[in-house]
């Protein structure tokens, strides 16, 4: 099934019924289909069929209406983000060769053709290159193309190198739609928000889920806690789709009690237990669930944080998920014992976008290869050690940094946290934890180590500290690891 045939039954069923806010502005189910199908028209009319359309805007009504009428179209869309430098966008453009661009005006002088220019039109009021002019000739009068699997490419936002094209279809998106909500009970939800970037796929996917289900999706430009918490005091029952740096945000400036939420849904990095018992407080009432995925596997395992009390795991794995732990020989490991995780489900990719031997080393025997280090309990719960790419090995033994930072975040007096390993001529590499104070009060070196020592082997105890203001983040709300990694490198020259 096309993801848009859900959409259009709600057009028929509630025409009346808003689909999306922003700001002042709302459309209706039936005004947002209109706006679809016009849109569809203008690609067909070019001749594109199976076209790839680039997005480069910030989050807005209009990248929902291209995103949905390129796929009614049957066209492929590519969000692509108005913070990449030029060079980026030009070597992304180069190699994915969209037939047309939809940007907003300031993101389009970043756009530089290396051969023919690409047809492109602007988010704005301009008499020529203007999306509404040329919207607003067009009817609504399209063929719906459903002969297309490939649902959108989309961007990961690795903090090294250029990031990669994954590809989804129609029915990875469908199935998850599907397992999240049996998982979040969303099913009766009205009102949604997720006001981190379209181009990250934690929110382009909840605006398509609200969409899928009813629902209303109430767009905000870029995050801001103020206004996240205004527009949840406006919206009693909302669903919030978020990543955890933006929780602590919002605790930072929340009344406890004063903000009736439905549910949060966490994702994108691990939600510290301390974080969660502040969140139980502050939300009282709102159901708070965690959940592990990736852009390339979709949803893997989920926690129900107020009634599953494993709050160091990331939970079980969602309806339909298996998952294989194993070692460095790909022999299954028993429980308690840290391995990588192997996934299968009908929510995983197609593969990397024109980038065959990354898709190939993706998979192995039909298991989906996730970089993450994990182990599982005898109940089933699954719980993070490490990302491969960030394995340390100190004096011969594997070192996970998340481990230890889970183990640091307990402290008080310790606000954010990042471990890392810097060369060292006896050991190999050395545990050195960047660390942001809570307070007045710092810790010293000596009491982290004695700290640690009560839940870690002594090897993983950090054997130096470097006070931080701030940390750098990427622009999902991650920490920057490769960049401070990179800071750390020129502090201790």
């Amino acid at each position: 099934m096309n993801l848009v045939v859900p959409i259009l039954r709600h057009a028929a069923q509630q025409p009346d019924s808003i689909a999306l806010t922003h700001d002042q502005a709302s459309h209706t189910y039936a005004t947002l289909v209109k706006t679809m199908r016009r849109i569809a028209n203008g690609l067909q009319q070019k001749g594109l069929r199976h076209d790839k359309v680039a997005i480069l805007s910030t989050n807005r009504i209009e990248f929902v209406e291209v995103f949905l009428g390129a796929i009614y179209a049957g066209c492929v869309p590519i969000p692509l983000d108005p913070k990449w430098s030029a060079n980026e966008l030009q070597v992304i453009i180069e190699q994915c060769q969209p037939t047309m661009i939809f940007a907003e005006p300031e993101a389009a002088k970043n756009l530089v053709f290396k051969d023919q220019a690409i047809p492109t039109l602007t988010f704005s009021n301009e008499r020529t290159g203007s999306y509404d002019q040329w919207l607003a000739a067009l009817k609504p009068e399209a063929e719906l193309d459903e002969t297309n699997e490939l649902l959108f490419i989309g961007f990961t936002s690795g903090t090294t190198g250029l990031p990669k094209g994954y590809m989804r279809t129609h029915l990875s998106w469908l199935k998850s739609f599907e397992v999240s909500n049996i998982a979040f009970e969303l099913d009766a939800m009205k009102d949604v928000l997720a006001p981190g970037p379209f181009v990250h796929s934690l929110s382009l996917f909840a605006v398509m889920q609200s969409l899928y289900c009813g629902a209303t999706f109430h767009i905000t430009q870029k995050f801001s806690a103020t206004q996240v918490l205004e527009l949840c005091q406006q919206i009693p029952g909302v669903v919030l789709f978020v990543v955890p740096t933006m929780i602590e945000s919002m605790m930072l400036q929340a009344v406890p009690g004063q903000i009736q939420m439905d549910a949060i849904i966490s994702s994108g990095a691990k939600w510290s237990e301390l974080s969660k018992k502040r969140g139980m407080e502050v939300f009282g009432g709102a159901r708070l669930y965690e959940s592990y995925g990736s852009s390339e596997a979709s949803y893997i395992s989920y926690l129900n944080v107020l009634t599953e009390h494993n709050p160091t795991s990331v939970g079980k794995p969602y309806p339909g998920v298996q998952i294989s732990i194993r070692d460095d020989q790909f022999r299954e490991v028993p429980p308690g014992e840290i391995g990588q995780l192997y996934v299968r489900s009908d929510m995983i990719f197609l593969g990397y976008h024109q980038l065959p031997n990354e898709t190939a080393a993706a998979f192995r025997e039909g298991w989906l290869v996730l970089e993450d280090y994990v182990y599982q309990d005898e109940a089933g719960y699954l719980y993070m050690a490490g990302r491969l790419k960030n394995k340390i090995i100190s004096g011969g033994l594997n070192v996970y940094p998340e481990e230890i930072e889970r183990v640091l975040e307990f402290l008080p007096e310790i606000d954010e946290v990042m471990v890392l390993g810097v060369p060292d001529d006896y050991w190999g590499e050395q545990l050195i934890a960047l660390v942001k104070w809570s307070g007045e009060q710092h810790l010293s070196v000596d009491e982290i180590k004695n700290y640690c020592r009560q839940y870690l082997a002594s090897y993983k105890a950090p054997k130096q500290l470097l006070t931080l203001d701030e940390f750098i983040y990427t622009s999902s709300g991650k920490i920057a690891r490769q960049a401070m990694k990179d800071y750390v490198k020129r502090a201790m020259v």
